[in-house]
């Protein structure tokens, strides 16, 4: 089956892509209120510039196979070069692009490069336990919750609970060979 996605290396041009959704709290939640307050492009290019450059994260642009329209950026972040893990990240840049299985796609790209290229043992992410549907996606791909890590993040007045997720390098493999089964949610 041809994926409806391509990852493609992140690029300084990219950053008017970014700046289209990074402090839309309809796209991107509570990114920005982690930071305290909107991103300028200034900021971005220099995340752009360090992220390009950095040994612990791999970034990538999200775009569509068929047109190479930009779609949204994903990455591999926290990378620990001894353990073997590192963090995913997937975030679509426009509603109308959600709920199409492109997100899904990405994150099965990533989960490839990350096991395939990288060599890792697991990736792991963390989501905020009232977002069921993110956390019914990354179900569907096969990560499997761990736990929660309770009261982790303090937004809009009170304290969350966050749920970490995981994929191992061989349940990935397994999936991807049809003998595994995906983790019941």
């Amino acid at each position: 089956m041809t994926s409806p996605v391509r990852l493609r290396p992140l690029e300084e041009s990219d950053v008017d892509h970014i700046m289209t959704w990074i402090n839309d709290p309809e796209i991107v939640g509570n990114l920005a209120a982690f930071s305290g307050s909107a991103f300028t492009r200034d900021q971005e290019l220099a995340w752009v510039r360090q992220v390009r450059t950095s040994r612990s994260d791999v970034v990538f642009s999200i775009v569509d196979a068929a047109d190479d329209r930009y779609l949204g950026q994903c990455g591999i972040h926290q990378i620990h070069d001894r353990s073997k893990v590192g963090r995913l990240a997937c975030i679509l840049a426009s509603r109308g692009d959600m709920g199409r299985g492109l997100g899904s796609a990405a994150i099965r790209a990533l989960c490839d490069h990350g096991f395939d290229v990288l060599g890792l043992h697991k990736l792991w992410l963390m989501v905020f336990s009232h977002n069921a549907r993110g956390r019914g996606i990354y179900g569907r791909v096969g990560f499997v919750e761990e736990g929660v890590l309770r009261e982790e993040y303090f937004h809009e007045g009170r304290w969350h609970d966050m749920v970490r997720m995981s994929l191992l390098a061989r349940e990935w493999q397994a999936i991807r060979e049809g003998r595994g089964k995906l983790p019941q949610q």
